[in-house]
């Protein structure tokens, strides 16, 4: 698959935006119900919407220009990257309800996808007629996943949300440690980081840093929050 459209670069380039908001989020997630939807929305607008976005500008004739602005002009490119994650932030936060079940779906199905993508890479499945079970399968699992995860979600929109939301900042952490170890290590400017998934075992690096990280945030958050829940429990009987 083609990485190079998402612009991870941005990622690693905007560390002092990555880091501390990634980092609060892992921390506080169990605080910040009522925001972690505006969080979630300004991390997905601004890292995975906007350069999605951009590389459909070059498809239009009449876009195509503010396009090569935003590709030569720095500043300009934050700006929108930023202003998009802001307005991303507030839809999400506005339509709070409505895309709880997409959020679940969405991020449950990318990780199904991309998981499964991983493993099979080295596998050859085969054919069913003219529709190649490599393509197939993840997306099988992708969809069947977030399906599953989306209707979760809805019945439990607070827990599930902080969940996405520590998945989405352990993701852009375990990017960020494992994207610039590999920049560094092979010397190559930021531009070229989507690279590293070209090499198997630095993937494989990635997936397992993701998910030590996730683990480890998920145990923060709701193991304290099930320690607190019987203290709080035992004062009310108190004042009863």
């Amino acid at each position: 698959m083609d990485f190079e459209i998402f612009k991870l670069n941005m990622i690693l380039e905007l560390w002092y935006i990555v880091l501390p908001m990634c980092v609060f989020v892992v921390f506080a997630a169990r605080y910040l119900e009522n925001i972690l939807m505006s969080l979630l929305g300004f991390l997905l607008g601004s890292f995975f919407v906007s350069p999605l976005i951009i590389e459909w500008m070059g498809r239009v004739e009449f876009l195509s220009g503010l396009q090569q602005k935003l590709l030569e002009n720095s500043t300009a490119h934050l700006i929108f990257v930023l202003v998009l994650g802001v307005l991303c932030g507030a839809v999400l936060y506005g339509l709070y309800k409505i895309f709880v079940f997409l959020a679940g779906f969405l991020a449950a199905g990318a990780l199904g996808y991309y998981s499964t993508r991983v493993i099979l890479q080295s596998n050859e499945l085969g054919a069913i007629g003219q529709f190649d079970l490599n393509v197939l399968v993840p997306i099988g699992v992708g969809l069947s996943l977030g399906v599953v995860c989306g209707l979760i979600a809805v019945r439990k929109s607070s827990q599930v949300l902080a969940v996405i939301s520590l998945l989405v900042a352990s993701g852009l952490l375990s990017f960020s440690l494992v994207g610039w170890s590999y920049v560094l290590m092979k010397k190559i400017p930021t531009e070229e980081v989507s690279k590293m998934f070209e090499s198997q075992p630095i993937t494989f690096a990635f997936v397992v840093v993701l998910l030590v990280l996730f683990a480890l945030s998920v145990l923060l958050n709701f193991k304290k929050r099930a320690r607190v829940a019987p203290r709080e429990s035992k004062s009310n009987k108190v004042n009863q």
